[in-house]
């Protein structure tokens, strides 16, 4: 009885980790950003209030920080191989502090390097594409 309780306390403990997915089973779901932090600056600061989450949620926003470590606003993950290849395909300079946003599409349709995050950029960016603005014009009804 008791190695069936720790078992079980086990189990139970590994469906709190995030889940591995890939981008590609957010296709359609979520628009992606990927923040890549540089070696030698100072890790980014998302400062996010409630206003700004609100702001990130309805625009099905999921980021992504690769730094020493992945964080994110998801309840997934990326296997480490595969966070390595998503670092080796978008990001550019290895140096360089960015970030790049995807569209529901997949697609990038931002790429900011040595820059900090630009909430207000990324937003416009974000409600310009089409898809958006159905979203925004289906909300309102």
């Amino acid at each position: 009885m008791k190695g069936f309780m720790i078992i079980s306390l086990a189990l139970a403990g590994f469906s709190l980790l995030p889940d591995p997915i890939t981008l590609e089973d957010l296709k359609w779901k979520n628009r992606i950003l990927l923040i890549f932090q540089s070696d030698n600056d100072p890790p980014y600061q998302l400062n996010l209030d409630e206003r700004l989450n609100q702001e990130i949620n309805d625009r099905d926003l999921v980021y992504f920080i690769f730094g020493d470590s992945l964080l994110t606003n998801s309840a997934h993950t990326f296997e480490s191989a595969y966070a390595e290849k998503i670092k080796t395909i978008y990001r550019r300079g290895e140096k360089s502090r960015g970030y790049v946003l995807l569209g529901k599409d997949g697609g990038p349709k931002l790429r900011k390097e040595g820059e900090n995050l630009d909430w207000e950029d990324l937003f416009a960016t974000i409600d310009a594409m089409p898809m958006r603005i159905r979203e925004m014009k289906n909300n309102q009804e």
